[in-house]
């Protein structure tokens, strides 16, 4: 037995030994986690950290907006599920732990506003909870349930219970009730998460093995190429596992991704195979394969895993991640390919062809194909053709300019979800939902009584009401009571005897959320509601924001006291911090990417002006695409910034495939159009076939109703299909143009000599 068939059965043997602990890993990995929009994004993310504090100040804002049509005022089904899911043992843990933080019923709030210890009349407590928890018909209500971080782990088994509640107590059924809420965000991601993976893993990875199978037209080189595409989607999943991850929403789209570039290099190898075998001439098909294709392999995988790794310069976790992971599954797989594909021709080589072409059959069959024919057109045409795609490039550069990012809730799901659907109601029927937190803080240096700081909520409150997107605000002041002044009262003992009064209703309004005290500082919460779901443009509104709560300081007092600060937080804050990073990580990724891949390509094409040519067709495709999208004005979700970056290195694949084939035959002395030919019938063929393979595969979860996974299979299906064109047309018309001369590395002197 030769040395390597020995290193091949070693291998086997290795592969075999780690097949289990690989097959538990990768189940346990597809065990989705936890996801929420929030999520996203870690402590060290300043818009983070100040929502996490403000969370500690004022309790967790991991809620669910509960309400259904006879969800009113006046109906006492609402105290029994209350009541139930106060107390009931199954929204408690074995120790009796309750799930949630509290339970507010408007309801409740309206009869205890109501109450005649508070001093204030219908119209008056209409005034004040209108839009928040009582809705314009003056009659639907609401329940907000807060969840605790205990709670928020068992998130879906608290809703179903939730749920189940509302049936026994309201007999109000699952489909009958309206959710919204962060909580529900999150549950929903988690739901489409599994979703995806039920419904599209099984099709897509069937698509993947019948073209694989069509295109190679041998079963056994499919089987082959597929058993290994889902062998480096176990080890890939197994390593998530093993480093203490687990697949989220987001990371749904990176298995089929690794086996259909396991798949594409796979067919390069094998069609390289397939060539040799038909070769009299090569004694060793499986080892000629291997020389022919272990440099553009391993060059293509070098370049696709910096487009993957320049992810990892994302401030959003779930791209990173991403990127990571999916980096090291292509060298996994790039390794697997090089080693397992020759070493199993080697041992079962298949049969050459019984009848060989002759020279002349060859050479006539050869003037006749179509790599001929699309030669010949792009040599007489190739300044047509790189001006229309300069062109082109120009006018979508453009388009770049114009893209907008987003990751709202309208964006993560289609329009005909129930998600949107309740939202859609909740906001129609009880009013916004999206709250903007204003926290006034009030330290001992203000010098301030507790009735002048209450004042100073007021003021911010009022102003508040006057900007065009907030709709309603809640704050301290909606839960104090009216004091009518005494008659004959002096104003100074009136405003002594009030101070004291609203002093001793300190408790209420620490029960209420809406006070804090902490080191001898004042915490005074206000929140405005914006809608979730209209156009509302969410930097405009923050700037308007913080414009009227300077303002209604200002008017109150000449300058901003000592002592008083304003900070705006919340769930709307930080998810446009979110959008704007979304923004910065696809311009820095791609950066990124291009100029480590350029760095390489002139490298590897021994030039600066060759490597920047070659550089030409893998730029191509996403900026067409991403300026298309400019033009449509469609935005960009977190979906779309990860598959910029990927389509690069992926588009690099093909490129170094074609001109490795273009220099070897351009270096033993042939013209730039013969070199071409050459390249075109070496690999233009194995292209097709993995753009086709790669983009059919991933195209099945466009089907998803994730929005986020359903656009990165469409985008990357569109990207593949632009790499083809960039690779197939521009590149050629580039290489038979003047620039072409700029990769012949050798002189013709030496090739006379």
């Amino acid at each position: 037995m030769s040395i390597h068939r020995k290193r091949f059965w070693l291998l086997v043997i290795y592969l075999l030994v780690l097949l289990p602990f690989i097959g538990y890993g990768a189940a346990q990995a597809l065990q989705t986690k936890v996801n929420s929009p929030l999520d996203w994004v870690d402590g060290s993310f300043p818009a983070r950290a100040d929502y996490d504090q403000f969370r500690e100040q004022f309790g967790n804002s991991d809620t669910v907006i509960i309400s259904w049509q006879n969800c009113t005022l006046d109906n006492p089904d609402l105290d029994e599920l209350v009541t139930a899911l106060r107390t009931d043992p199954v929204f408690k843990d074995d120790s009796g732990q309750w799930y949630f933080e509290r339970v507010i019923s408007g309801r409740e709030l309206y009869r205890s506003l109501s109450s005649p210890a508070m001093r204030l009349n219908e119209r008056e407590v209409h005034d004040r909870l209108d839009g928040t928890f009582i809705g314009e018909d003056e009659k639907t209500t609401c329940i907000i349930v807060s969840f605790t971080p205990a709670g928020l782990l068992k998130r879906k088994e608290l809703v179903g219970n939730i749920q189940s509640a509302l049936e026994t107590h309201c007999n109000v059924t699952e489909d009958e009730c309206f959710l919204a809420g962060p909580i529900i965000d999150g549950l929903e991601i988690d739901l489409a998460s599994k979703d995806s993976m039920d419904r599209f893993v099984l099709p897509s990875t069937l698509m993947v093995l019948l073209i694989c199978w069509i295109c190679l037209r041998s079963l056994r080189a499919a089987l082959l190429v597929f058993g290994l595409s889902l062998l480096a989607q176990g080890i890939t999943l197994a390593l998530i596992h093993y480093s203490g991850e687990s697949i989220t929403a987001l990371l749904i789209v990176m298995p089929p991704l690794i086996q259909v570039l396991a798949v594409a290099g796979g067919i390069h190898l094998v069609n390289y195979y397939f060539d040799a075998v038909k070769d009299p001439q090569i004694s060793s098909p499986a080892a000629h394969a291997f020389q022919v294709g272990w440099l553009p392999c391993l060059l293509s995988a070098g370049t696709t895993a910096i487009g993957l790794a320049s992810l990892l310069v994302s401030g959003l976790t779930p791209i990173r991640l991403f990127g990571g992971y999916a980096a090291c599954g292509v060298l996994v797989t790039t390794g697997l390919l090089l080693s397992l594909i020759p070493g199993v021709f080697t041992v079962w080589p298949l049969k050459r062809p019984s009848k060989l072409t002759t020279d002349q059959e060859t050479l006539q069959q050869d003037r006749h194909d179509l790599w001929y024919f699309l030669t010949v057109i792009i040599n007489h045409n190739h300044t047509v053709v790189a001006s229309l795609a300069l062109m082109a490039m120009i006018a979508a550069g453009y388009g770049i300019s114009r893209i907008n990012a987003s990751v709202r809730i309208e964006t993560l799901f289609s329009q005909d979800s129930k998600i949107l659907h309740d939202y859609d109601w909740l906001e129609d029927h009880v009013g916004s939902l999206v709250p903007i937190e204003v926290i006034l803080t009030c330290s001992p240096k203000a010098d301030l009584t507790f009735r002048e700081q209450l004042l100073m909520v007021w003021h911010i409150e009022r102003s508040l009401r006057k900007t065009d997107t907030v709709n309603r605000t809640i704050s301290t002041m909606t839960f104090a009571p009216r004091f009518p002044r005494p008659e004959h009262m002096s104003d100074e003992l009136f405003q002594y005897q009030l101070n004291e009064a609203l002093t001793g209703f300190k408790p209420q309004f620490i029960n209420a959320g809406y006070l804090k005290e902490i080191d001898g500082k004042q915490l005074y919460r206000i929140t405005a509601y914006v809608s979730a779901l209209n156009d509302v443009d969410y930097n405009a509104c923050l700037d308007q924001i913080g414009t009227h709560v300077e303002s209604a300081l200002k008017n109150k007092y000449e300058t901003i006291p000592a002592g008083i600060t304003t900070q705006q937080t919340g769930i709307m804050p930080l998810v446009h911090e979110i959008q704007r990073q979304l923004m910065q990580d696809l311009f820095k990724s791609f950066l990124f990417a291009f100029l480590i891949i350029a760095v390489v390509m002139t490298i590897v094409q021994g030039g600066l002006v060759a490597g920047l040519v070659s550089m030409v067709s893998n730029v191509f495709p996403p900026l067409m695409i991403f300026g298309l999208l400019g033009w449509l004005a469609v935005s960009v979700d977190i979906g779309s910034v990860m598959t910029a970056s990927v389509a690069l290195g992926i588009a690099v694949d093909d490129t170094l495939h074609y001109l490795t084939f273009f220099r070897r035959h351009l270096d033993a002395g042939h013209s730039p159009r013969e070199s071409v030919l050459h390249a075109y019938r070496h690999c233009g063929t194995a292209m097709i076939q993995t753009s086709l393979i790669c983009g059919l595969g991933l195209l099945v979860f466009a089907m998803s109703s994730f929005v986020p996974t359903s656009r990165f299979a469409w985008m990357m299906a569109g990207l593949l299909m632009m790499a083809l064109l960039g690779d197939l047309i521009v590149l050629p018309a580039l290489l038979l143009s003047p620039l072409g001369r700029f990769f012949a590395l050798t002189p013709k002197s030496e090739h006379a000599h």
